[in-house]
């Protein structure tokens, strides 16, 4: 039995959600299913602003079964948190229930994920993968929760078999901290994703007379979100723009949509539609906001997956994850909305010189982070 600790938020559970993370927790839960057929997720999430039992589910992800214990949740967040942190050996005696474990797969090393990783290595004796997708003081340098995240991580997470980092920052900080064997994984790319974009080329429509832009992500200042938003208040005639997401700013963009001729505002969409949606674009964004004001402590999920879709992607800068030639293929803006738009009128002739170099990024992030990719990387570690 595969343990799997993360912060699980879908969209149909809780308003607002990071929609990265949901898929990449949902790419490694379908991916373990797919290995070992007995996948047990442990969702440190509070999703509910209310008192609740912890409990069972089952459900089908990709054709795997998933089982799912949800913790204890209190009326209020911050204060039902600390006190999940009472209940590790409560939990883990719940998991024993469930089988044994082979392997303890954890994302993030908050206080929580650490602990049971502890408690669980010890118990049972087996390895923990660490997914390392946010540093801990990226944005909060001093607070509470921020600062026991960084303790716990530093002290309390055993040694991992292997870490899974988003960048070349988290790479050198979780080797320092262990002497793990680490991987670069900055985000990852469905099989879903490459077929509906392989079905249409960018710029492929000349006689629709627009350029079709999109952004795909949480509606946030901290993403970008905002900067779209102008962007679509300057209403270019020559841009057709599409968002999918949501997040604080998603009232705003259903009121820009209404008033807009140039925006389009698709909420939250299914993976299947919202492929079609990004194949159906000619250029992606990314307009992050500084990354190395956060100590270079994220990667914008969304990144690789705009790479691999072939599409012209402009983005802010971004921390290195030691790829060249994924990241020569990212045009670099920055936040200058006039320059962005003069960017974007000429976005056919930027991708028609750029092709070959988006070709060859395209074709490295299907490989290193696809589906049969990473797969394969698990297998080996399964195996070893």
């Amino acid at each position: 039995m595969i343990v799997f600790i993360a912060a699980y938020s879908p969209p149909d559970r809780i308003a607002h959600t990071s929609l990265g993370a949901v898929r990449k927790i949902e790419f490694f839960l379908g991916l373990l299913g797919r290995l070992s057929r007995d996948v047990l997720l442990v969702n440190t999430a509070h999703n509910e602003n209310a008192w609740q039992e912890r409990h069972v589910r089952e459900w089908t992800l990709a054709g795997s079964r998933i089982r799912e214990i949800s913790l204890r949740t209190y009326p209020v967040r911050p204060v039902g948190k600390m006190l999940n942190l009472l209940e590790v050996n409560a939990i883990v005696r719940e998991i024993g229930r469930h089988g044994k474990p082979s392997l303890i797969w954890i994302y993030n090393p908050y206080a929580l994920e650490s602990m049971l990783a502890r408690a669980l290595h010890r118990r049972y004796g087996k390895g923990v993968v660490l997914e390392f997708e946010d540093w801990m003081l990226a944005r909060r340098t001093m607070h509470p929760k921020s600062t026991l995240d960084w303790m716990a991580w530093r002290y309390v997470l055993p040694k991992p078999l292997l870490c899974l980092a988003v960048n070349k920052a988290l790479q050198s900080r979780e080797a320092e901290r262990s002497g793990c064997r680490t991987m670069l994984c900055p985000g990852v790319v469905s099989r879903k994703l490459t077929i509906a974009c392989a079905q249409r080329a960018p710029f492929s429509d000349p006689t629709r007379g627009k350029i079709v832009v999109g952004y795909f992500g949480s509606l946030n200042a901290e993403k970008g979100a905002g900067k779209v938003l102008a962007l679509a208040e300057y209403a270019d005639p020559t841009l057709e723009i599409h968002v999918c997401g949501t997040g604080p700013l998603s009232g705003a963009f259903e009121a820009a949509a209404r008033r807009s001729s140039t925006l389009s505002f698709h909420g939250v969409l299914p993976d299947d539609q919202l492929f079609e949606r990004i194949a159906a674009c000619d250029v992606l964004l990314n307009l992050h906001s500084p990354i190395e004001k956060m100590s270079g402590g994220v990667f914008p999920f969304k990144v690789i997956e705009y790479v691999a879709s072939g599409r012209l992607v402009l983005s802010t800068s971004l921390p290195d994850i030691g790829i060249s030639e994924i990241t020569d293929a990212l045009h670099v803006v920055g936040d200058d909305l006039s320059t962005l738009v003069e960017l974007l009128r000429n976005a056919a002739e930027l991708y028609e010189v750029s092709q070959n170099v988006i070709k060859r990024a395209q074709s490295r992030a299907e490989t290193m982070f696809g589906e049969r990719g990473m797969e394969d990387a698990v297998r080996r570690l399964l195996n070893a």
